[in-house]
């Protein structure tokens, strides 16, 4: 993802291009509900103009709309960031590894 980055023109690489994972299901449902949606509308506008040819419109301005919503990194699908936790480095996990750990316990 890094090389596809880089390829970008010198004032896109500044911009975010990650979503969280509650963003990430929050995109899922609108595609879902935007596409249901212009679905129903096209097949009762076809149904109505007895044209197929509504129906297709109608559904494909639905997925462009929803890819316009969907596929961008929006803030509001960036709220929720993961913490995650801090690199190790290589001398503290072989000292940690080279450590045996110590049974206390003596009978």
């Amino acid at each position: 993802m890094d090389g596809v980055i880089q390829s970008l023109p010198p004032w896109m690489r500044p911009f975010s291009t990650h979503i969280d994972f509650v963003g990430q299901q929050k995109a899922e449902r609108i595609f879902q509900v935007i596409l249901v949606v212009h679905g129903i509308i096209g097949f009762i506008a076809g149904f109505v103009t007895q044209q197929l040819s509504v129906s297709m419109y109608t559904i494909g301005f639905g997925f462009l709309l929803s890819c316009l919503i969907v596929l961008p990194p929006w803030p509001f699908f960036r709220r929720h960031p993961l913490n995650w936790q801090p690199n190790q480095t290589d001398e503290t996990s072989t000292s940690q590894q080279a450590k045996p750990k110590e049974n206390k316990k003596r009978r």
